[in-house]
């Protein structure tokens, strides 16, 4: 066995292994819902991309591990075609457990196998962070504020895909009519919203 064919199998093993959570949630969305927190994470290129709440736009976080993975294009695709630029797609890999001596190795292979930047979780800490449920693709839609407004997970289905629009679509037009409320504010209230704002912000210390 060569070292390259040594090195997959160990790969392939690792992932095998993680455990699945005890409640799988198939279908539909959960109704405990979390905030996504602050966090930064490298891509396959090494780029690091920092993750931070408020933001303009929604977000759909979807989150795989390598059995996870096969099912993360049936949704990113139909995304990407109905949103492009209107939403921020974000893609991250659970590689908890992963030793670091084939880190090289893995993201070359996510170079040649995927279009997209996808970001490493190495230690997992992200996706627990968010009760990721290992083995399928776990879909957040996120607001700008950072709440996760709905959850889905499994392979994408049209009746799965009809929900996650609805969401969607809903939460673009509330962030559209928003951002066209605050430009009709003049801008002297304009100036004074801020000022109400930072007077009351808490002082950090240096």
């Amino acid at each position: 066995m060569t070292i390259i064919r040594f090195c997959l199998y160990t790969i392939l093993s690792l992932f095998s292994v993680q455990l699945v959570c005890a409640a799988e949630q198939d279908s539909g969305a959960s109704t405990n819902l979390v905030k996504v927190q602050d966090f930064v994470l490298s891509n396959q290129y090494k780029e690091r991309v920092p993750q931070s709440f408020p933001r303009k736009m929604i977000s759909i976080f979807a989150l795989a591990d390598r059995k996870g993975s096969d099912q993360l294009e049936g949704w990113i695709t139909p995304f990407y075609k109905r949103y492009e630029d209107r939403v921020d797609i974000c893609g991250v890999a659970n590689m908890k457990g992963l030793p670091k001596m084939l880190r090289p190795m893995l993201r070359g292979i996510f170079k040649k196998s995927i279009e997209y930047p996808v970001m490493m979780d190495w230690t997992g800490s992200v996706c627990e962070a968010l009760n990721y449920q290992a083995g399928v693709a776990d879909i957040f839609v996120v607001d700008p504020n950072g709440a996760v407004i709905h959850r889905i997970s499994g392979e994408a289905t049209e009746e799965k895909m009809q929900v996650c629009y609805a969401v969607i679509d809903r939460l673009i037009k509330e962030n559209d009519d928003e951002d066209a409320a605050e430009t009709d504010v003049p801008p002297q209230r304009q100036c004074q919203q801020v000022l109400e704002a930072t007077s009351y912000a808490p002082m950090q210390e240096s």
